[in-house]
């Protein structure tokens, strides 16, 4: 998967969505497995191997469909709108979390069939995302380290 990792300062909405959705599954399940996930944009090269290797990890009413291989205009947008790569997708986010501390493991462990566990500075990060959203606030304008609850960064 990625080797190069964007780091937190340019995260955005598409970053903060992804972690709120492996949050919630690693609640219900005690931990995020990575494998084959409608629920998670895939490039042509990750959506093939996770097919392959966990075409069904563990999810609360995991969806019977099939995902399907994202566009690259649907790949990942930076706080900025910028896109870092037209194969960045939710998978990279994922390993962009790991490379940031967010899970137990590292990067290189976001492999299919693989368990990842949110560590705490991945669980304080989440709870605090949970209360922005909580509060009425939109997910894209959630900054780590602001007072998101006061001044958050609302787009017009």
């Amino acid at each position: 998967m990625a080797e190069i990792y964007v780091p937190m300062a340019r995260w955005g909405r598409d970053h903060w969505r992804c972690l709120a959705y492996v949050e919630a599954v690693a609640v219900e399940m005690a931990g995020f497995q990575v494998g084959a996930d409608p629920r998670m944009t895939a490039n042509r090269r990750h959506f093939r191997i996770l097919a392959e290797h966990c075409p069904r990890p563990r999810r609360p009413n995991h969806p019977p469909r099939p995902g399907l291989v994202m566009q690259p205009e649907y790949a990942t947008r930076l706080a900025d709108g910028s896109q870092p790569d037209p194969a960045h997708d939710d998978w990279c986010c994922v390993q962009d979390m790991a490379a940031e501390g967010l899970f137990t493991a590292g990067p290189d462990r976001v492999q299919p069939g693989e368990t990842l566990h949110l560590s705490e500075r991945g669980l304080a990060l989440a709870a605090d995302l949970r209360q922005h959203k909580a509060a009425g606030h939109p997910i894209g304008a959630f900054r780590r380290g602001q007072n998101n609850l006061e001044e958050a960064v609302c787009p017009a």
